[in-house]
């Protein structure tokens, strides 16, 4: 097959768990040189926004496809978070409990494929041609060949890469290399929950990836393929190291909350929370979503309390600062966030509301507050020329909030609350504590985490290089969603319908 465009092949590397500010210290060290070259002669940004809340299967998902979550049905891509509670299914069509998907579990991890929703596309589907290439990614839907879905080491994912180049008939029956290639590197993940990215064990990966990367330039440019090959870097998050941590079984046990059982249909909550905790109720049963009216009367069953404010409840949590939670009267293509946050020098919990209208590219937000800014954004001369009252797009919020912390969240946070499968309130300790609980269970007492709004999550690195055709340039700021449409474009394909972000190129 002839190809003739800017490129005619792109090879994606998704290093999870990678803040941006880690990955260029260590190029200055000049401990990747081979990254090193790929940035130092193509497109780098330090300052790339991942989306909220930043944590693997939805900023993962995002990547591939250059959506966000969203309201799956008209846009977005159905995945909230790694752990969420089915409520599409209305009580009448479904006699059963809702189910919990948890892809955490690995039995569980692969149908993330399914869940994704047909009305997005990920980068593979979005290629007119079949020779894809999927090296560990777990979400892999539209690739040819997927090579990986059992644990193997750093090395293996970039030698299924180099193997497609140089024995592409292993792969794909026309004995054509492959047009698009995805790699995930998960281990970077693993070892800063484990062991934290102050680790010499986390730099070592790094390290990894950076000989193996190496190593796979090399067989692109004996095989001729690398002066007509992209290659794209980027993380799904950052990461932050809390201050404490604290068991919460004990505190909802006093409540007399018990956790969800999906077999039976009992219990009062669900919750999974490291720093910024994700909460579930029942509304008239476990498939509707609670009322504010629900929430705030809410009956804790076998204790006689009839009329539980668990919006007060989860304030007593320790370290909360902020919390979200929905209007009654929200609709996908119109609503309201109310946000409660903690004013320390006022002493007292203040309101204030996000507001939402329009889908995907076309959505647009507005803050509104009457005593202070949650955010600080009215210190920055940037940001605070947009907190003007009006609905501001993705890239107006974008423009004016990339340089400081809670990049984007305005955009983001109704996003999020628009899917269905969303938790009914979230409340984050912005980094302070991490709680490590997870369905009634504290898992651990790790310190590091990834899921708050603030920069040392939000910020990644993104890089595309190789072939000489990608301009040398580097951008002030850009978002991970901008990934996809880029390396369509230097492919001369046009981006599906559903994709948020943009080429960078244009």
């Amino acid at each position: 097959m002839v190809r003739k465009s800017k490129v005619n092949q792109i090879i994606l590397i998704i290093l999870d768990d990678v803040r941006a500010e880690h990955l260029f210290d260590l190029i200055s060290k000049d401990k990747l040189p081979n990254i090193a070259q790929i940035a130092n002669n193509g497109v780098k940004c330090s300052n790339c926004i991942t989306s909220y809340p930043s944590i693997t299967f939805p900023c993962y998902g995002n990547i591939v496809t250059g959506a966000y979550s969203g309201y799956f049905p008209k846009e977005g891509s159905a995945v909230p978070l790694y752990h969420w509670i089915n409520r599409n299914d209305p009580p009448s069509e479904s006699k059963k409990p809702p189910f919990i998907r948890n892809y955490g579990d690995r039995s569980q991890l692969l149908k993330i494929n399914k869940d994704i929703g047909k009305n997005v596309k990920t980068i593979f589907e979005q290629a007119p041609q079949q020779n894809n290439l999927s090296s560990s990614c777990f979400l892999y839907r539209g690739a040819y060949f997927v090579a990986g879905k059992s644990v193997f080491d750093i090395e293996g994912i970039f030698r299924n890469i180099s193997d497609a180049f140089e024995q592409p008939k292993k792969f794909f029956p026309n004995n054509e290399i492959p047009l698009i290639t995805v790699g995930y590197v998960f281990q970077t993940d693993n070892i800063v929950h484990e062991k934290g990215f102050d680790n010499p064990e986390y730099i070592k990966l790094l390290v990894d990836c950076d000989k193996f990367l190496g190593s796979l330039m090399d067989i692109l440019k004996n095989t001729g393929y690398y002066d007509s090959t992209a290659i794209g870097i980027i993380s799904d998050h950052g990461n932050f190291k809390a201050k404490k941590h604290f068991d919460l079984e004990s505190f909802f046990q006093q409540k007399g909350l018990k956790p969800f059982n999906p077999k039976k249909g009992t219990g009062e909550f669900d919750c999974n929370f490291g720093s910024v905790g994700f909460f579930n109720f029942p509304g008239d049963n476990w498939h509707c979503h609670p009322s504010l009216q629900q929430l705030q009367h809410f009956k804790v069953s076998g204790s006689g309390i009839q009329n539980l404010n668990l919006i007060d409840t989860l304030w007593e949590i320790p370290g909360v600062e902020h919390m979200y939670y929905r209007k009654d009267d929200n609709k996908p293509e119109k609503g309201t966030i109310i946000i409660e946050y903690q004013e320390k020098t006022l002493g007292k919990r203040i309101k204030g509301l996000i507001e939402y209208e329009g889908f995907g590219k076309q959505q647009k937000t507005r803050i509104i507050y009457n005593e202070k800014d949650p955010y600080g954004y009215c210190k920055n001369d940037n940001s605070a020329k947009i907190l003007d009252n009006k609905f501001h797009s993705l890239e107006e919020w974008l423009e004016a909030t990339h340089s400081i912390e809670f990049p984007m969240i305005i955009d983001q946070i109704p996003r999020y609350f628009k899917n269905p499968r969303s938790c009914d309130i979230i409340v984050s300790t912005l980094g302070e504590y991490n709680f490590n609980y997870e369905h009634g269970i504290t898992k651990g007492n790790s310190l590091y985490s990834h899921d708050n709004g603030l920069r040392e999550s939000m910020i990644v690195p993104f890089i595309i290089g190789g072939s000489l055709e990608i301009p040398q340039m580097e951008l002030a700021y850009c978002k991970t969603t901008d990934m996809v449409p880029t390396l369509l474009d230097l492919l001369g394909i046009k981006p599906h319908l559903s994709v948020i972000g943009r080429s960078i190129l244009k």
